[in-house]
């Protein structure tokens, strides 16, 4: 996908003309969208359907709005990472398991109690 757009036109646009600025916009997100896999348009529709939802609900505070598609994308990332972690210890599960570590409690000389990990060696 090639995308060709002047940055420095289209913020003053969004200045001088902000209906135009919006066409312009979701004409720039929809040509990027066709241009994926036909597969994967539906969820980027769905996905554009969310940002365009919180840009709505946050239009008076357009930091806000960033901040909360800003959060959609962490969220989307964590999950990505948390299965993509799954899948390794998966993988790894046929290889050797690391050794567990065993927790101990020593007292200090102040009567209080503290924990320190160790590793066992179980071999």
């Amino acid at each position: 996908m090639e995308t060709s757009f002047d940055f420095d036109y289209l913020c003053t646009l969004y200045k001088t003309d902000p209906e135009e600025f919006e066409a312009i916009r979701k004409k720039i997100i929809d040509d990027a969208i066709k241009s994926a896999r036909e597969s994967s348009q539906r969820r980027l529709r769905g996905i554009q359907f969310q940002v365009d939802a919180k840009r709505q609900i946050h239009q008076n505070t357009p930091y806000v709005a960033c901040m909360e598609v800003s959060k959609m994308m962490h969220q989307s990332f964590d999950e990505l990472r948390f299965r993509l972690n799954g899948a390794l210890k998966q993988e790894n599960t046929t290889q050797k398991a690391p050794e567990p570590k065993q927790q101990r409690s020593v007292e200090s000389s102040e009567n209080v109690v503290v924990s320190i990990n160790t590793e066992a060696k179980l071999n």
